[in-house]
Formats: C-alpha cells, structure tokens, sequence
C-alpha cells in the first residue's frame, strides 16, 4: 500500500455522541490500513458510579490528556491523570475512566490496530457495540 495523506478539517461530519460524551474520528483503521485509529473525545463530568471498565484481547488504547483530570483505571490500580499525562493499555488490560470533575475533559485515544474508533461511528457504547467489538477485538465489557 502506497503512503496516503490524512487531512481531517474540523468540518469534517466524523463525529459521534455517546451518551453525553463526544468525539470524533481523527483517523480511522480504514485510513491506515488497519495500522491504527485516532479519537478526540470529551468526556463530561461521571453522572454514575464506576469507571466502565473493560479490556479488548484483540487490540491496545494509548489515551492523552488534553485537558481537565480522569480518574484512571489500571488493572486493580487507579491513577489521577491531568493534562499532558498518557497511559497506554496493551492488550488483555482491564482498563476504564471517570471523570469525577465539574469539568468536561478532553482526550486523544488511539487503538492499535485501527477498526475499534469505526464502531463509535456506527452505534453508541450499547449492546449492539459491545457485540461488535467482542467479535471483532476480543472486548469484555461490564467489568467494574
């Protein structure tokens, strides 16, 4: 496959809403051949207990913060992560966040190989989502 260009203008109509947080779809798995997949997203504050956590044996997420703080969920472990920080969850990682701020926080969030951003085109985190991404990536979810 020959090298493509990938220019993305914030007109660009990738977004999705997931419940009351938001994104888009900076680089899709498409995009790359599978490589990876790019997102920004804004999580708003956690109106729910939990942190959503979930692992995917078929793929990994890397997550930058841009903005604001995320409680971080590591395995057993959580971290308190604010603007600059990164944290990467390889493959086979349980892993989830809350925003337990008053503030929305904004993130870049990578999958590595690309394919698992195209479902939050496609559907919400709901049932039909979660049964794509157990197909297709391996994903466990309700995990909390």
């Amino acid at each position: 496959m020959s090298p493509r260009l990938i220019v993305r203008h914030g007109s660009d109509d990738r977004t999705f809403a997931d419940g009351p947080d938001r994104g888009r779809v900076l680089v899709s798995g498409s995009d790359t051949g599978g490589a990876y997949g790019l997102i920004e997203l804004t999580v708003a504050p956690a109106a729910a207990e939990g942190y959503g956590a979930h692992l995917h044996h078929g793929c990994e997420e890397t997550f930058l913060l841009r903005r604001g703080r995320l409680d971080f969920l590591l395995g057993d472990e959580v971290v308190s992560l604010g603007p600059g920080d990164f944290v990467r969850a390889p493959p086979g990682m349980r892993h989830g966040y809350a925003n337990r701020s008053r503030e929305p926080v904004e993130l870049l969030v990578s999958f590595h190989p690309g394919g698992l951003e195209e479902l939050f085109l496609k559907h919400r985190t709901d049932a039909a989502f979660k049964a794509d991404a157990e197909r297709l990536f391996g994903s466990v979810f309700d995990l909390d």
